[in-house]
């Protein structure tokens, strides 16, 4: 197993963990606006959240056929997603 896509799993984890907390600060701001935005806003983060549990799931089965000289980008990918993911968490939670 390679040490790359063993950290491309956790910052997959990480994404859906940030991807639930948006679904939940999303939900709480369309309770109280019922605004039709914050609606499509609560389907986005949805939408990654299904995103990252099945990355997560892709990569830990199917790990062996992944090649490795795949792991640093698809690292990258995970990475820079975390760092938009907590963009919107911090600036929806403000």
């Amino acid at each position: 197993m390679s040490e790359m896509m063993t950290a491309s799993i956790l910052v997959g984890l990480v994404n859906i963990g940030l991807a639930a907390a948006l679904l939940v600060v999303y939900r709480g701001v369309y309770a109280r606006t019922k605004a039709p935005f914050t609606l499509a806003l609560l389907l986005f983060a949805a939408a990654f959240l299904a995103q990252n549990v099945l990355v997560v799931y892709s990569f830990a089965t199917m790990m062996s056929i992944v090649p490795n000289a795949l792991d640093p980008y698809l690292l990258g990918i995970g990475a820079f997603e975390a760092i938009g993911l907590g963009a919107m968490l911090w600036s929806a939670s403000r």
